[in-house]
């Protein structure tokens, strides 16, 4: 302490070294072209690597929240999908996650000297699932959150019909409705039928009762205002071939502790998590809950990235 009470000045190497930790902090973005496809992805941080893929129309951007909590510990590279990567005026047809998952292993091979652990939510964990299935080699995990796998649900008929429905709606009722039928599919309650162990990895449990979402920043509301275009695209052409697709179970089985199917504990009872149950009992492995619900890695970051580090951390 300087005299009259006030801090004395840092040393200049403090400067200069906090300054370098705010530079690693920083996102530091590329684009790669596989077979001429341009494919964006963000980056920060350094350590074991970390790949992190986002749910619906796949922008990477809705996922710099949870990478700022986790850039202490890993290299964190969130990848955007074909879809969101693609320039003005881009034709598309329907999206497949076998594609998908080569964009996935077109990029791990190109940015990284060691197979990553990922991490993926809603179409991206199905996305996931092809990948590890096809190349259990090239990932050291595949932690899967909610994947909407409806193939695997004994009422899978009743609710590709209502996302047929919501994809008719986008065509010709506007996007309102198709939003209502999605989010009514998605969210209504019902008893599931499978009952894996469950597992809640670190201490986030206590007193979670009593938390809140964290407000979305500027950043991500300016983000979502822009992807509203990617919407219309998302329902007619990945909505449906990525949730009514087969899974793999026998492959997937064969890749063995590789593979960690979550939920949000928010969502128990909707479809989504009925589906990431139905997976990790098809393959009997135990279900580890997460923060939140379905979106909990954009709505509770700071939440989910600590269950995160802890899941890993334990592995």
């Amino acid at each position: 302490m300087a005299a009259g009470g006030r801090h004395a000045p840092p040393h200049p190497d403090q400067l200069v070294e906090d300054l370098e930790t705010q530079q690693e902090k920083l996102i530091r973005t590329g684009t790669l072209t596989l077979d001429g496809t341009p494919i964006d992805y963000r980056e920060r941080g350094d350590g074991p690597p970390l790949l992190l893929l986002p749910g619906g129309a796949g922008h990477a951007g809705v996922l710099d929240g949870l990478a700022a909590h986790l850039v202490d510990h890993y290299r964190v590279v969130a990848m955007s999908s074909r879809m969101a990567s693609a320039r003005p005026g881009t034709e598309h047809g329907d999206q497949h996650p076998k594609l998908y998952a080569e964009d996935t292993l077109g990029l791990i091979e190109a940015l990284f000297d060691e197979p990553p652990t990922v991490f993926s939510f809603s179409a991206s964990a199905i996305t996931t699932l092809e990948l590890l299935a096809r190349h259990p080699d090239r990932l050291r995990l595949a932690v899967v959150h909610e994947p909407p796998v409806l193939g695997l649900l004994p009422d899978a008929g009743r609710h590709r019909d209502a996302l047929e429905a919501a994809r008719t709606a986008a065509r010709t009722q506007g996007m309102d409705e198709a939003a209502r039928l999605i989010t009514e599919t998605m969210t209504a309650l019902e008893p599931g039928t499978d009952s894996p162990d469950l597992r809640h990895p670190g201490d986030w449990l206590d007193g979670y009762a009593e938390t809140l979402p964290e407000p979305p920043t500027p950043e991500l509301l300016e983000l979502f205002s822009r992807l509203g275009e990617l919407q219309p695209l998302f329902l007619e052409h990945v909505l449906v071939p990525f949730t009514t697709g087969e899974v793999d179970l026998a492959a997937l089985g064969a890749a063995g502790p590789r593979l960690i199917p979550v939920a949000g504990i928010d969502s128990r009872g909707q479809l989504p998590y009925r589906a990431a149950a139905a997976l990790a009992t098809g393959l009997g492995l135990p279900l580890t809950e997460f923060p939140g619900g379905h979106l909990g890695p954009v709505e509770r970051p700071a939440q989910f990235a600590g269950a995160l580090r802890a899941l890993l951390e334990g592995r």
